[in-house]
């Protein structure tokens, strides 16, 4: 009967190390899964914040492309407007200042031009201020910021060029 007690005894201590083994197997099975389960936690968040940014990308580009398209049509509207104005004429006594400057080898006075062309000094400062503002003329200044003298500007050439006055 030594025998068969033997044998029962061999069958335990396998059985027991088999478990042992298995549970070894179980624990690196279950740090594995584990692992595994923070590497798909991680791409979940990478996808999300892509995801995130993808959805930013796409508002910043429709708010570029409204923007793009606002400039765009202010500038066809500019573009409209200096057609309009570079076919319109000026005034008469604009026109009058123009040629009279280009005539003028120096700088003139708006009392000069105004007993040049027959009008009152304070219509020849107010057309020739107004032509500053668009360059047509330029005016020379004293300390006190006072315009006292104005010669025509590259502007006013052009206009009488484009217009067929310039003698």
């Amino acid at each position: 009967m030594a025998i068969p007690i033997l044998g029962e005894i061999e069958r335990l201590i396998n059985e027991h190390g088999s478990a042992a083994i298995l549970k070894e197997r179980l624990a690196l099975a279950s740090d594995q899964y584990s692992a595994l389960e923070k590497k798909l936690s991680d791409s979940e968040s990478r996808v999300e914040a892509a995801e995130l940014r993808t959805k930013n990308l796409e508002s910043e580009s429709q708010r570029l492309e409204l923007d793009n398209f606002k400039l765009k049509e202010e500038i066809r509207n500019l573009k409209e407007q200096l057609s309009e104005r570079h076919g319109q004429r000026l005034e008469e006594v604009r026109e009058q200042l123009l040629q009279l400057l280009a005539a003028q080898t120096g700088r003139i006075t708006a009392s000069q031009a105004a007993q040049v062309l027959q009008i009152g000094e304070q219509l020849a400062t107010y057309h020739l201020t107004e032509m500053g503002k668009e360059s047509l003329v330029t005016a020379g200044y004293f300390y006190n910021g006072r315009s006292t003298d104005y010669a025509i500007g590259q502007a006013g050439r052009a206009y009488l060029v484009s217009h067929g006055l310039l003698r």
